[in-house]
């Protein structure tokens, strides 16, 4: 739980180096090709069109994360000031030129790089284009839960994203960490400097949940031919909406919410049923579900 955790090797080559977060959320851009190269050999799909598509996909939903944050994270008094001081190219430039310096929004990221992913792939293939829009859903949930599982690795060790007070099922985040100084700001913690109460590790058992989908989803992975296009993105986006709804009731950061529940929650509910009125429809249409990646929506 160091955001320095890296520090010892910046410093033995001699550069600044990023925190913790950023190493986490970098690596999970350098572990997504390979996946990608790995997926598409069981989902047809032109491969270098899914690659350019991912790259373009990838910055959208970092972008579309980072505005997710600033909207409905209740940060968006602080943004507005940046920009009566600074100006709002300079905010473009601080906030969206480099988006990955932290505060994000999974589901953000997750609803804007599928639209970015449909709207770029609307001009990227000129063939059989709702087809392999769906094929490139069910290949970039592989990359989305792989991003969750070890980006959330990189929130455990800053301290963000943290949940209630538990001396049953908590771990103590050190001084200036961001759980210490969300915990100062909500008044539950008398300095940033100290270190915290035990906190339940909602990252970590995001962790757990998001590598289960991932697991899940590779271990169908070589029925892929057998299996109905959008069956990927159709179980993923189900079990996370599940799991992530379950999660948020153990979080006490400041997130934004409406009514009983938070915005992922709201998020959540939306995304959950709009799959099953696809699942129902589907169920329901005369066409067949054709086997072998052939277009079963």
């Amino acid at each position: 739980m160091d955001p320095r955790l890296f520090q010892p090797l910046w410093d033995l080559v001699g550069i600044r180096g990023w925190n913790s977060y950023t190493v986490f959320e970098f690596l999970t851009l350098f572990l997504a090709y390979p996946l990608v190269y790995l997926v598409t050999r069981h989902i047809v799909i032109e491969r270098w069109k899914m690659f350019l598509n991912l790259s373009l996909m990838f910055y959208a939903g970092i972008c579309g994360s980072k505005l997710f944050h600033i909207l409905f994270d209740e940060q968006l008094s602080r943004f507005l000031d940046v920009i009566r001081t600074a100006g709002f190219l300079e905010f473009l430039r601080q906030e969206f030129l480099y988006p990955w310096k932290g505060g994000q929004v999974f589901y953000g990221g997750i609803l804007t790089a599928m639209a970015a992913g449909t709207l770029f792939g609307w001009f990227l293939f000129r063939k059989d284009r709702k087809l392999n829009i769906l094929r490139t859903y069910d290949i970039i949930v592989f990359v989305f839960y792989e991003i969750s599982a070890v980006g959330r690795i990189g929130c455990f060790l800053q301290g963000c994203c943290y949940g209630a007070i538990s001396d049953t099922f908590g771990l103590v985040f050190p001084g200036r960490s961001a759980a210490a100084s969300g915990l100062y700001r909500d008044g539950l913690l008398e300095s940033s400097a100290l270190a915290t109460p035990p906190l339940i590790p909602t990252q970590l058992i995001e962790v757990c949940t998001s590598g289960s989908i991932l697991i899940f989803l590779l271990v169908k992975l070589p029925k892929a031919k057998q299996l109905w296009t959008g069956y990927y993105a159709w179980h993923a986006l189900m079990f996370h909406a599940i799991a992530r709804f379950c999660i948020e009731f153990l979080r006490i950061d400041r997130r934004g919410g409406l009514w009983l529940f938070s915005t992922s929650q709201w998020i959540a509910i939306t995304v959950a049923t709009v799959l099953i009125i696809i699942r129902i429809r589907m169920l329901r249409s005369n066409r067949p579900l054709v086997k072998g990646g052939v277009q079963g929506v």
